[in-house]
């Protein structure tokens, strides 16, 4: 989300100086899937590290890495891993884009890597695309706009189908057709018992609604069944601004972010961007409706402001679109990201952007630093597109009205300004936060934090809600009665804590 700047690479990746596994497990999925188990000897092995996002996560060593090629052998690798007496810790990744250590990789364990199953096949009515959960975007959209159709789904072509879906999903198209989950007609999901069975409305109802924002708790998503519409190329781009102009790039998005009849067509992310070289702003506009091909009436006090540094506003189409988006993030860096939600207030995203701000003499030191903050609106016409749709787990309620999702990005070249970056980015928050709930009457402040941008040490199934946190525990007792991607899948975010995991083996035993 940051704006575009010049960065010098990394390159090589990580260093890996690692002996080959000897770990049991390792052998028997080797045993079980021959040439679909690399060693860290191998260069299949150092390819998949490389491939991640983060530097952190591509630091990580595990013991082996298992490339499944089709479900049936992502059912073998589980009935291997899941076995009754069992402990092996293992990690499931996608396209490897969540940032934060541990996420989607795991050190003294195994990684299942999801890519290479990434078929994209559309119906034969166009209503519907069946996409492998180790896909990219990219994919995806490569294949649609060549047929005129499209699909709610994430706004950066490198990005995974897998990690986004199931973690929550905005796309361009969010305020005409909800969340990304909400589009997932049917789930292919590999359970605990290396069963393969299908979710959706009418086939394990509960586990459809669960997969919809619950993540990697519940089993291995193996392909996602999307909701596809015909799509026409559409008007969107970046414009860029001098970072004096905030003030009034805030009161232009408070504005469009608290219409009471939200254009569904619209779609903008404001970010605020300091790097060595200066600071800058950056709005990513969307307009999803065909019928327009110049600049639209709802951004047109966004277009008005001043001290334009550039623009790439254009009629183009998906592919297009997210390439650009993506090229804003590129790989081979260390990186953050940190997440919180508040109403719509424009006082208090003054406020946002001043905490923010007071950061940089503190961050702006660190060699190769991107430090940006993004806002992006959730109103109602998203958030009320569930229910029709079948329902999700985010626990959002339309009548908590207009809502911001804030995000910071945080990009930097070296290990030993890690601590810095964390420590900044959560005193930052605690701020925004402490401020939202408190000095504001009435609060400000609203639970619900995005997976997709949250860090690993932020609560966020908690900030689903209490009713939605215990529907989804009852599904994971349900399909995963032993806890296997409570207690051995140690990254994303879990349903349970380490100490009730505990509490509740000794019941059981």
């Amino acid at each position: 989300m940051a704006v575009a700047v010049d960065n010098p690479g990394i390159s090589g990746g990580p260093s890996l100086n690692i002996n080959p596994s000897n770990d049991p497990a390792c052998t028997a999925l080797s045993n079980a899937l021959p040439g679909k188990v690399s060693l860290p000897s191998s260069n299949e092995y150092g390819v998949s590290l490389q491939s991640y996002f983060s530097l952190q996560e591509a630091e990580i060593t595990p013991y082996c890495v298992v490339s499944p090629r089709n479900a049936q052998d992502v059912s073998a690798a589980i009935k291997i891993l899941a076995a009754p007496n069992s402990t092996t810790k293992f990690a499931i990744r996608g396209g490897g884009h969540t940032v934060w250590k541990g996420s989607a990789n795991i050190e003294d364990g195994i990684t299942i890597d999801m890519r290479a199953i990434n078929e994209v096949e559309v119906s034969d009515d166009k209503t519907v695309t069946a996409v492998g959960a180790g896909a990219l975007w990219r994919d995806v959209y490569t294949i649609l706009d060549a047929q005129g159709l499209a699909t709610s789904g994430g706004r950066a072509a490198q990005v995974g189908v897998g990690g986004l879906t199931t973690g929550g999903g905005l796309s361009f198209f969010s305020a005409r057709f909800g969340f990304v989950c909400d589009n997932v007609v049917s789930f292919d999901i590999i359970l605990a018992s290396g069963d393969l069975v299908s979710a959706n409305e009418s086939s394990n109802p509960d586990l459809w609604v669960a997969l919809r924002g619950g993540s990697n708790n519940f089993g291995v998503v193996t392909r996602f069944h999307l909701r596809t519409f015909p799509q026409a190329p559409f008007y969107g781009g970046q414009v860029f601004y001098q970072i004096d102009t905030a003030p009034e790039q805030i009161a232009a998005f408070a504005e469009f972010a608290g219409a009471d009849d939200f254009d569904e067509n619209a779609s903008l992310i404001t970010s605020f961007s300091y790097t060595e070289q200066g600071g800058a702003i950056q709005n990513s506009i969307k307009y999803t409706s065909a019928e327009t091909n110049t600049k639209p009436a709802v951004f047109q006090p966004f277009f008005r402001i001043g001290n334009q540094l550039g623009q790439t506003m254009r009629v183009s189409n998906v592919t297009d679109f997210t390439t650009e988006q993506g090229k804003f993030s590129p790989d081979g860096f260390r990186q953050l990201y940190r997440t919180t939600t508040i109403k719509n207030n424009r006082p208090f995203l003054d406020r946002v952007y001043t905490l923010w701000n007071l950061t940089a003499p503190t961050i702006l030191p660190i060699p190769g630093i991107q430090w940006a903050l993004s806002i992006q609106p959730i109103p109602a016409k998203i958030t009320s597109r569930s229910a029709s749709l079948g329902g999700n787990s985010l626990g959002l309620d339309p009548a908590e009205g207009p809502l911001v999702n804030c995000l910071l990005t945080g990009t930097w070249n070296e290990a030993k300004d890690d601590k810095l970056a964390q420590d900044t980015a959560v005193k930052l928050f605690d701020d925004i936060e402490k401020e939202a709930r408190y000095q504001n009457k009435p609060s400000l402040f609203n639970r619900y934090k995005y997976l997709n941008y949250a860090d690993g040490t932020q609560d966020v199934i908690s900030g689903y809600g209490t009713n939605s946190k215990n529907r989804l525990r009852k599904v994971s007792r349900k399909y995963d009665p032993r806890g296997v991607f409570q207690r051995q899948v140690t990254g994303g975010f879990k349903l349970f804590s380490p100490q009730e995991l505990v509490e509740a083996a000794i019941a059981t035993s």
